[in-house]
C-alpha cells in the first residue's frame, strides 16, 4: 500500500491553516484593542483629578469705597 497524499488530506492541511490565519488576525485585534485601552489613562475616573485644570476667569476687582 501505498502512502499518497489524498486531496482530502491537502484540503484539510489548507483549512486548517486558514484557521490559525484568522485565529492569528483575531487575537491581534484584541491584543491591540487590550493594550490601548490599558496604555490611556482615563479621565472618566471619579476619584482622579483632571489632567488639564481650568484657569478661572480673571475677575476685576470691586470698589468697596462707592458711596451709598
Amino acid at each position: 500500500m501505498k502512502n499518497d497524499h489524498s486531496s482530502n488530506d491537502l484540503e484539510s492541511t489548507t483549512l486548517g491553516w486558514k484557521f490559525v490565519a484568522i485565529v492569528a488576525g483575531i487575537t491581534a485585534v484584541f491584543f491591540t484593542f487590550l493594550y490601548l485601552a490599558m496604555s490611556v489613562e482615563p479621565d472618566y475616573m471619579p476619584n482622579r483629578e483632571p489632567k488639564a485644570t481650568m484657569q478661572p476667569a480673571a475677575t476685576v476687582p470691586m470698589d468697596h469705597t462707592s458711596a451709598e
